[in-house]
């Protein structure tokens, strides 16, 4: 079971949407349905239990991995939270052993090594969380406008390592 440390998030966005608990199931099949159409190249995803660390409970994700940047993982969510959908996404790093060892010794950062990419790594990176992003938000702003949501406020970047957008 995957697990997400604290210490490889470097981007994250979420938002809730009022009223909409049970509609979880809809956001992870129309994300499914537009990631086939985006056809994003090495990019592949399945829905899984994930888990903080060893003992601890786990929640259902749709896990994305790019084949080209194997270090890199997003993590979608559409959970209930009372009468509510919490939608968002993790973005993760997670270098080897020996990589996330040097790394700490040499920048006293374990992703530090990691999260310095070539330029076309960069732009790789970039280009599909940006796609997954904005392609999740499209969805999740088609839900609220379904039950009469204002959109308007609502939060469409994110404030981590790549300011997704």
């Amino acid at each position: 079971m995957p697990s997400v440390k604290a210490d490889g998030v470097i981007d994250q966005w979420a938002t809730i949407v009022e009223q909409a608990a049970g509609r979880g199931e809809y956001i992870y099949t129309e994300l499914d349905t537009e990631l086939t159409k985006a056809n994003i190249p090495q990019v592949t995803w399945s829905r899984g239990d994930v888990n903080m660390g060893m003992m601890t409970r786990s929640r259902e994700f749709l896990i994305i991995k790019n084949a080209g940047l194997r270090e890199y993982t997003m993590y979608v969510h559409a959970r209930d939270v009372g009468a509510h959908l919490d939608c968002g996404w993790i973005l993760t790093v997670t270098p080897g052993i020996f990589k996330k060892t040097f790394s700490k010794h040499l920048t006293g950062s374990a992703v530090a090594l990691s999260q310095s990419l070539g330029v076309f790594s960069q732009q790789d990176l970039s280009a599909w969380t940006g796609i997954v992003h904005r392609t999740f938000l499209r969805i999740v702003k088609d839900l609220m406008g379904d039950l009469d949501q204002d959109i308007t406020g609502m939060n469409t970047t994110s404030k981590g390592f790549l300011s997704v957008w």
